[in-house]
């Protein structure tokens, strides 16, 4: 139920954070049409050394690692987690969650497919508590939150790659390949 629940609120989220982004970039047309000293730079949105850059908010990957299946902690599978931070560079509350959801996709090769990742239940290790507290909360323009994701994983072996765009319909910033082992 609690993996549903979190789903929900991730997809909601996301939902969201594609809607303003499309907002935004409604506005920014209009701007740029007007102006080309509001135009956006290409430097301006990146994800390069593990940070993403959007006009809303700047993400930073703070680490990886692969949870080990634990039905005590309600993980049904192995997962792998990120832990993360986001700064609010709108002027608009934002939650860490939904800048994660709407910009990171993670795959994963297998023998004939290419393989999309699932989001797993939030860990509820204790080493986590720092990241979990604040998740789904809204971040203050100009405030920072650390929070938490995991994946599924079905095979520990075989690399993730995470793809990084700008929102979910935006074009794509860049990706990482995450090592298992």
């Amino acid at each position: 139920m609690k993996k549903i629940l979190s789903l929900g609120v991730l997809t909601v989220c996301g939902l969201t954070l594609a809607a303003c982004n499309g907002a935004n970039n409604s506005a920014d047309n209009k701007k740029t049409e007007s102006t080309s000293a509001s135009q956006t730079k290409a430097e301006d949105v990146y994800f390069k050394d593990d940070t993403l850059k959007i006009e809303m908010a700047t993400l930073k990957i703070l680490g990886t690692e692969v949870l080990p299946a634990d039905e005590n902690l309600f993980r049904e599978k192995p997962q792998l987690a990120i832990t993360y931070e986001v700064t609010n560079d709108s002027k608009e509350p934002i939650s860490a969650s939904t800048v994660w959801i709407a910009c990171m996709g993670l795959t994963q090769e297998g023998s004939d497919t290419i393989n999309k990742l699932n989001v797993g239940m939030t860990p509820q290790d204790e080493k986590f508590a720092e990241y979990t507290e604040h998740q789904l909360d809204d971040i203050k323009p100009g405030g920072t939150a650390k929070a938490i994701i995991s994946y599924d994983l079905d095979d520990t072996e075989t690399p993730v790659i995470l793809k990084a765009n700008q929102g979910m319909a935006g074009k794509e910033l860049g990706e990482k390949t995450i090592n298992l082992k």
